[in-house]
C-alpha cells in the first residue's frame, strides 16, 4: 500500500483494521519517495473477503495504491 506522508496516516488504516477484526501478521513501513510503502500480512475473520477489505482502505483518503496477490493480502506497491 502507498500513503501519503502525513502524520496519523497509519494510526487510521490501523484504526481500519482493528474496527473490522483484522489480524496483523506482518507489518513493513519504510520511505518510498514522497510516500510511504505500507506492506502488510493479514489474517481475516471467517466470512470476510479481501477484496472487501482492499475496497475499504481505497476509502481512505491518504491510501494512494493497494495491491491484493493470491489468496492472501498484499498491500504493497
Amino acid at each position: 500500500m502507498l500513503l501519503r506522508n502525513e502524520q496519523g496516516v497509519l494510526a487510521r488504516v490501523v484504526v481500519l483494521f482493528s474496527s473490522r477484526g483484522v489480524d496483523v501478521e506482518r507489518l513493513s513501513l519504510r520511505p518510498a519517495g514522497e510516500l510511504f510503502r505500507l506492506d502488510v500480512e493479514v489474517a481475516l475473520l471467517p466470512g470476510r473477503s479481501p477484496a472487501q477489505l482492499v475496497e475499504q482502505l481505497r476509502r481512505l483518503v491518504d491510501v494512494r495504491e493497494i495491491r491484493h496477490v493470491d489468496d492472501e493480502l498484499e498491500l504493497g506497491a
